[in-house]
């Protein structure tokens, strides 16, 4: 078959004459061709016949070609294909400007040679071809980053399940304690690498919903001062194992503020991480905050090897990290600080680098809004005498090896625990053993997580049961699904015990505080 024969041509004219004049060069050239004499045909037979290319009359009785164009150009199911505009009256300079920004791809006036309308149109739908050819390449990359992302889940999943029982297994070690420093010595190897390994593994996933923009944030009202301590609490592992000091600073205020805790909590991580990465063992990182207005200015500052005046428009690139000769540089994926950034961003606030130069240190100077009128800080021991406040714990998961290093954590700190290997267990034993809190794995095989997180809130005294989801997947999807199935809370594995106890303590606050307000409001009534 002729190759010209794959390419249909749609010609539009209302003259017949010469309509069939058009047609019958392009069908001895071996296109295929099909004819309209209106705007209102034109567009039903784009839907029909398919056309590569539309040689289109200006003049038509119902519709103006210049609006039929625009039409198909504005379609998304047709803007790919051709358009040459042709016109026998409207063959001025200005006409074919106006044709042009009307949507087609190139004007011709006639009387046009047979010669010249047939090279117009190859030159045409050589172009098609380019294009075609992009869009194929474009989807074809479009299925492989949609790959990339499930096999990024996947592998996230994969690694996530054997930290789980490794991180509690660690955490175990720590609590009984050793007085051989040879066996601490290997505890803190093994604590430092199962962190590291974690981390890298979150940044995998980070990646991902950086470059496509899935961050998502569940606000609530909190308190800025708590989060920063609590990022401090979580690096000072970091920061004291290089002898670092580790200098605070806060103001007696809140400093309230509408904010993803998770997410908030994760930029301090990243700067203090950064901070304790770019410096010299045995050197000073500061970390303060004050309040300037409706705004909390967080202050970062180490007395690391600093940021040469080049690197410094070049923080906050993806993948971009300074030499790693220089500090620990190589530690990591270099998407720390872009997503901080990003992060920061979503909160409505910023984040800038500063730096002396080589050896002078750096700092990076975070703000957020807040509102303007905050509470005092509460410097109350409540939550130490919560967390220690003995519980009854059921650990469902499908892992023999994560239900003995995870009870073994419980029982350390007081207690009491029992476990199931599946959901359909799980469902059982809650309603005999009446635990305060369980402790789901949602993946479990049979009955899983979600499934039994239902069946639980349906038994007598349900829903009193703290219920806490903890999956090897960290996508948004996974936090959806535990609050659609009744779950207090979500954690990505591994967890750490003691994230696991603030969670329950601020869900237990939580539901004190809503049970006294709903008393309140009765009594008033």
């Amino acid at each position: 078959m002729n190759e010209k024969q794959e390419y249909t041509i749609l010609n539009v004219d209302d003259d017949e004459g010469a309509r069939y004049a058009k047609s019958r060069i392009l069908r001895r050239a071996g296109y295929r061709v099909f004819d309209a004499g209106t705007g209102a045909d034109t567009l039903k037979l784009i839907k029909a016949a398919a056309p590569q290319l539309v040689l289109l009359d200006v003049m038509l009785p119902d519709i103006n070609g210049i609006d039929v164009c625009r039409a198909i150009k504005t379609d998304p199911a047709s803007a790919h294909i051709m358009v040459l505009q042709i016109s026998a009256t409207h063959v001025t300079g200005a006409d074919r400007v106006h044709g042009l920004e009307g949507g087609a791809d190139t004007y011709l006036a006639e009387p046009v040679d047979a010669g010249e309308l047939l090279a117009t149109i190859k030159a045409l739908l050589r172009l098609y071809n380019r294009e075609e050819e992009n869009r194929r390449l474009l989807n074809q990359l479009r299925d492989a980053d949609r790959l990339k992302d499930e096999f990024l889940a996947i592998l996230a999943h994969e690694l996530r399940n054997p930290l789980h029982p490794i991180r509690s297994a660690v955490d175990f070690m720590r609590l009984k304690g050793s007085s051989d420093p040879e066996i601490q010595s290997c505890r803190d190897i093994l604590d430092h690498e199962v962190s590291h390994l974690t981390r890298l593994v979150d940044d995998l996933m980070d990646v991902s919903r950086i470059t496509h923009n899935r961050i998502e944030l569940r606000k609530e009202r909190l308190s800025l001062v708590e989060v920063l301590k609590s990022a401090a609490a979580s690096v000072r592992p970091i920061i004291e194992s290089h002898g670092h000091q580790l200098h605070l600073s806060f103001p007696d205020k809140r400093m309230d503020m509408e904010a993803d805790e998770v997410r908030l909590t994760q930029i301090f991580i990243n700067l203090l991480t950064n901070a304790s990465k770019y410096t010299p063992d045995g050197g000073q990182v500061w970390l303060s905050a004050r309040q300037e207005n409706d705004n909390a200015v967080v202050t970062i500052k180490d007395s690391g090897v600093g940021i040469s005046a080049e690197n410094l428009p070049l923080l906050f690139d993806l993948f971009y990290q300074v030499d790693p000769s220089v500090g620990r540089g190589a530690d990591g994926l270099g998407i720390g600080l872009t997503l901080a950034q990003r992060l920061a961003e979503l909160h409505g606030g910023t984040i800038r680098g500063f730096s002396g130069g080589p050896g002078k240190g750096s700092e990076f100077v975070v703000r957020l809004p807040i509102y303007e009128n905050s509470a005092d800080a509460d410097s109350s021991d409540n939550d130490k005498d919560m967390a220690a406040t003995s519980r009854r714990i059921l650990v469902a998961d499908d892992s023999p090896l994560t239900i003995k290093a995870v009870s073994m954590v419980w029982r350390s700190l007081g207690h009491q625990v029992e476990s199931a290997p599946d959901g359909l267990s799980a469902v059982e034993l809650a309603a005999s053993y009446h635990p305060d809190v369980v402790v789901l794995d949602v993946g479990m095989p049979g009955l899983n997580g979600y499934e039994a997180c239902q069946r639980i809130r349906t038994q007598p005294g349900g829903q009193d049961v703290v219920l806490i989801a903890v999956t090897g997947w960290g996508h948004d999807e996974a936090r959806r699904n535990a609050d659609a199935a009744g779950f207090d809370g979500l954690l990505v594995k591994p967890v750490r015990p003691e994230a696991i106890l603030q969670m329950v303590d601020d869900i237990v606050k939580r539901r004190g505080s809503e049970t006294s307000i709903e008393r309140h409001s009765a009594a008033d009534n």
